[in-house]
């Protein structure tokens, strides 16, 4: 199931060039956080936890394009799996890399959630992901 994130890339591909370094420690270590639960439940097959920390707009859309729902589909889709690393931070938007993926975090009032996982870059063109949430 692979989702083009168009928008996530585009929007922040334009708030790193508008606001790079913005992001406080805080924050920054709260989406690493997040980042860690999601990636460790992913490791450990809890798929539910992992649901859990995505964005609305993911599941709905795993919901929509899998019968079987986001708890039984996350579990068969190849997101790969690393300790976060490189953690950016702008405004309500996020980016994690690790070492075998790119993740997107969007700031919501109920904390931060996954809008974007198992991400690769293409070039020039928007970055293409597994969990799109966008």
């Amino acid at each position: 199931m692979e989702i083009s994130a168009r928008k996530v890339a585009s929007g922040c591909a334009a708030a790193m060039l508008l606001l790079a370094g913005c992001g406080d420690s805080s924050e920054t270590a709260t989406v690493r956080e997040v980042t860690t639960r999601f990636e460790s439940a992913m490791v450990s097959h809890d798929s539910s936890t992992a649901c859990s920390l995505l964005a609305p707009e993911a599941v709905r859309r795993i919901d929509g394009l899998r019968p079987e729902g986001c708890v039984q589909a996350l579990s068969s889709l190849k997101i790969p799996s690393a300790p976060p690393g490189d953690t950016q931070v702008w405004g309500d938007t996020a980016q994690v890399r690790t070492s075998a993926d790119t993740l997107f975090l969007r700031r919501f009032p109920g904390g931060w959630r996954i809008i974007g996982a198992g991400c690769t870059p293409r070039g020039e063109q928007p970055y293409e992901c597994t969990v799109d949430g966008t």
